[in-house]
């Protein structure tokens, strides 16, 4: 073997021992989500493993192995429904479908699952949020009717509360004040209907 051969082989013997250290680290270093209580961890830090159907599952304690091995298709079903969101550690309202940071601290979002169920009902209740907050905006004129001077306006003191009785000789504004007043209604039904709100409104 020519010096310049055992050189090559050398190389190449280094070279493939870097290569399988890289991939050993990358695995190492990959992260797993618990199929029990959705807890993402290193692969290497697994605290057990459960083989089903020919796939290996990594799980962050004894106990969830255990559950997982009584009924694996219960807690497989649970992850198809399940969807990966990124969250912010320090402040959960901060929600992406992808990584990044935090826009309010600066912190790595963290990967959770999340019910799908439950992202698709929080995005519904925040464009619902906006609108009723859009709805609320609109209602702001009738406190500028109220103090006008076609405007009169009596307050009764009750037992459980009070009855406010809003009176004028315009008929304009009567309309918009009747208008006003079924907006109002319908924004306190739209609160309570999402648990908002708990109170009752008197018809």
């Amino acid at each position: 073997m020519t010096k310049h051969t055992k050189i090559l082989t050398l190389f190449l013997a280094f070279s493939f021992v870097l290569v399988i250290s890289g991939i050993a680290q990358q695995q190492a270093e990959e992260k797993v989500v618990c199929p029990v209580c959705h807890h993402e961890f290193k692969k290497s830090e697994a605290k057990a493993t459960y083989e089903h159907e020919g796939k290996t599952y990594y799980f962050c304690c004894e106990g969830c192995k255990e559950k997982f091995a009584k009924n694996p298709e219960e807690y497989l079903k649970k992850k198809a429904e399940m969807k990966e969101v990124y969250t912010c550690p320090m402040h959960p309202d901060v929600k992406s479908d992808k990584p990044g940071k935090c826009p309010t601290c600066g912190m790595n979002l963290e990967k959770k699952m999340m019910p799908k169920e439950k992202m698709m009902h929080k995005e519904h209740m925040d464009k619902e949020h906006m609108h009723m907050k859009a709805e609320e905006k609109a209602c702001c004129p009738m406190m500028d009717m109220m103090s006008g001077k076609d405007v009169e306006m009596n307050v009764e003191n009750l037992k459980d509360g009070i009855a406010v009785k809003i009176t004028s000789n315009n008929a304009d504004v009567v309309k918009k004040l009747q208008e006003m007043a079924t907006k109002m209604k319908e924004m306190h039904k739209k609160k309570e209907a999402y648990g908002l709100i708990t109170g009752k409104v008197k018809k």
